[in-house]
């Protein structure tokens, strides 16, 4: 099967050879050219002593009374015109060449980062200068006597070529600009740079100057943009699932099950014909978290499917679907979609970033405005007969803007269910006394989450949890003693959080703050003093 990209390395090699074969037009050379005289090397050798440069004399004897006035023989650079078909034909390369690049490059991104390409955009810049630069001395030379060898064939190549990497420069930097990865385009400009390099030394551009000086005239010019693209090629990387046989469209055929070989072996195929480019992004306790295009838009989302289909399972997904789709606000996130054919999912909105991404501990200032946009969220859930309980880092997601919102209430429920004791799966370092022990202290309610909130902060500003053990047993029987570390002990700095903590951790409910509108006062207290 012939591919795209065997395509247009046949077009570069078909439109090399139409530029190398060039031929230079009847009007560019005079008819009295040297090249008429079979005598013209024996002519080099017997110059007049008083040519100016760049003109010879043949030897004239007539009956010896002496030298006749010589008529002048001009060499090729006296007629030297604009290389017009050379440079056609170059745009019709460097034409060719974008073509093949917008067919493929919506199969490529840029992998740099931003200050990276801003930088490459700069290099090729440069080099476009450079390449312009050197035609133009170049073209100048040509008016000269002396300034160009006679090989007038290879130079309008040679200028073809170098107005093709001009103007390659230029089109890479709009494309680093644009985001939009040339790939042929990048590939063609290292060949033609090689292939001018070798023409420039070919023709001696001045004659006058050594070879060692045209040899780094040569590379001085040409090869940065060579290393420049080289380098852009190794930001570019083929994006994921966008191999043959798949497509953006909205059509879907059988011959699909291809991409599926590069699906995560945990996705449903059965999903295929609604999303594509998808990876795993996280797990838990019940089910994973892929991300995934949607095909009807191409938008990102986020999906959530459980592990398996047994009835705890179901239980805990159908719970999630009923109390998450009704809830609406700035901290949580939202569920744009969901089912139960062909497989039980929940698509969401995509934030690629938690609290476990970040580095604790944080600024008390940061760690009490995350802790305040989450307390608002449950706050509201809470109006609406909801509660968490499963509040935790990987459960606070992180907009680019800083903003947090609320994920995964698969382990919520409503306020009034208390025969509710479905605690099949939770954080130990973050589950309240009452989920470890609800024959002791019941099954929780609003002030379940009051507690993970108080773990959530003193975790934010002191970077570890607050009961100094990974010990199973050791760490049960801290929370049942409510024997954890005050912020304090920690840092003395942070001892205007000794109170909120202390108070959110108790072991006994009915010692904790008693709604979250008690715990936000408290932390709008902190933060004015």
């Amino acid at each position: 099967m012939i591919t795209k990209s065997i395509l247009y390395n046949i077009f570069i090699f078909i439109s090399l050879l139409i530029v190398l074969a060039v031929p230079v037009s009847s009007e560019s050379l005079n008819t009295d050219l040297v090249w008429k005289n079979n005598d013209f090397i024996d002519n080099i050798g017997n110059r007049s002593p008083y040519p100016e440069s760049g003109t010879f004399y043949p030897p004239q004897f007539t009956g010896g009374r002496g030298v006749p006035e010589p008529e002048p023989i001009r060499l090729p650079f006296e007629s030297w015109q604009l290389p017009a078909v050379s440079i056609g034909v170059s745009l019709i390369i460097l034409i060719i060449m974008l073509i093949a690049g917008f067919s493929i490059g919506g199969q490529y991104h840029y992998s740099s980062s931003k200050r990276a390409g801003i930088m490459m955009i700069i290099c090729h810049i440069i080099s476009a200068s450079l390449i312009g630069a050197f035609i133009f001395i170049l073209y100048g030379l040509g008016s000269f006597e002396g300034g160009i060898d006679p090989f007038i064939h290879t130079m309008y190549a040679t200028f073809g070529i170098l107005f093709y990497l001009a103007l390659s420069s230029i089109i890479q930097a709009v494309s680093l600009f644009r985001t939009r990865p040339l790939v042929p385009l990048h590939q063609a400009h290292i060949l033609f740079s090689v292939i001018a390099i070798i023409l420039l030394l070919s023709v001696r551009i001045p004659v006058n100057f050594a070879l060692q000086v045209n040899i780094v005239t040569a590379l001085t010019i040409i090869t940065p943009g060579a290393a420049f693209s080289l380098i852009t090629t190794h930001f570019i990387h083929k994006k994921e699932g966008t191999g043959l046989g798949t497509s953006h469209d909205k059509t879907i055929t059988r011959s699909l099950p291809l991409v599926s070989a590069e699906l995560p072996p945990s996705f449903p195929e059965r999903l295929t014909s609604k999303y594509h480019d998808i990876s795993v992004i996280g797990s838990g306790g019940m089910a994973i978290v892929y991300r995934a295009i949607r095909n009807a838009d191409g938008k990102t989302v986020a999906l959530k499917i459980p592990f398996s289909a047994d009835e705890t399972s179901g239980k805990t997904f159908l719970n999630e679907m009923s109390v998450w789709r009704d809830l609406t606000h700035p901290h949580i996130a939202q569920i744009t979609d969901q089912n139960i054919f062909p497989v039980p999912y929940v698509e969401l909105e995509y934030i690629p970033r938690s609290l476990k991404d970040i580095t604790l501990p944080v600024s008390p200032g940061r760690a009490l405005t995350i802790i305040r946009q989450i307390a608002s969220a449950l706050a509201y859930a809470h109006e609406n007969g909801v509660i968490h309980r499963d509040i935790k880092p990987g459960n606070v997601l992180i907009a680019d803007d800083g903003t947090v919102k609320l994920t995964d209430w698969g382990l919520s429920r409503l306020i009034e269910r208390v025969d509710d004791t479905r605690n099949t799966s939770f954080s130990l370092f973050y589950a309240s006394p009452e989920q470890l022990s609800p024959e002791k202290y019941g099954n929780g309610d609003q002030r379940t989450d009051i507690y993970q909130l108080g773990i959530l902060l003193y975790e934010l500003i002191c970077g570890t949890p607050p009961y100094g053990s990974s010990n199973i047993g050791e760490l049960f029987t801290r929370i049942q003693k409510n024997e954890y570390i005050l912020p304090s002990e920690v840092n003395p700095a942070l001892k205007f959080c000794d109170e909120i903590v202390s108070r959110s951790l108790q072991a006994d409910p009915n010692l904790r703050y008693q709604n979250v509108k008690e715990f936000i006062a408290m932390i709008n207290l902190i933060s004015e003093s």
